[in-house]
């Protein structure tokens, strides 16, 4: 009897994290991986900016769960993008990652019910550190709805104080 009072709040947790509503999106930053990394831990992927065969690592270098807010904009090209002010946590791992892999690249994936979408392959130039990512193309107009709707927005005065006249906030397209 008095391991099943011990118990019951663990299983009580758990039960409450099993039915926890999964996010209507989600957003995964992958960084490019070394092919030699093996499956367990990278997998193919077709990058765009240039087209290329390329490796990313399975597990993303930063996801949803780091943001705080978004500004969705509309890109030149018609599509959507946004930029991403992300947590601290999220904000060192940008740091670091922006650090160390210069030069390579991060694939962007947005994950909905209906599947994943690969938005856009995007060059690291340099290190960020204001916690700040942006996806500067590619996002539909569903995606950034149901972003908005789950993050919410940044005022453009916001975004403009974060940005600091640098529109790709340290990422670049090839």
């Amino acid at each position: 009897m008095n391991f099943a009072r011990r118990l019951l709040p663990a299983v009580l947790a758990l039960a409450s994290l099993a039915m926890a509503r999964q996010p209507e999106v989600s957003v995964r930053f992958h960084a490019e991986a070394n092919p030699r990394d093996g499956e367990a831990f990278s997998k193919p992927v077709q990058l765009h900016n240039p087209d290329r065969q390329a490796f990313i690592e399975k597990v993303p270098s930063i996801s949803e769960q780091s943001i705080k807010a978004m500004y969705p904009f509309q890109a030149k090209d018609g599509s959507w993008g946004a930029a991403f002010k992300l947590d601290n946590k999220g904000r060192l791992d940008l740091e670091v990652l922006s650090g160390e892999r210069r030069s390579s690249s991060m694939v962007i994936f947005v994950v909905t019910k209906k599947g994943i979408h690969q938005v856009i392959d995007v060059v690291i130039d340099r290190k960020i550190r204001d916690g700040v990512i942006t996806i500067p193309q590619g996002l539909t107009e569903l995606e950034v709805a149901a972003l908005k709707k789950q993050y919410g927005a940044l005022t453009a005065e916001q975004f403009a104080a974060l940005m600091k006249a640098d529109p790709l906030m340290g990422m670049d397209r090839r």
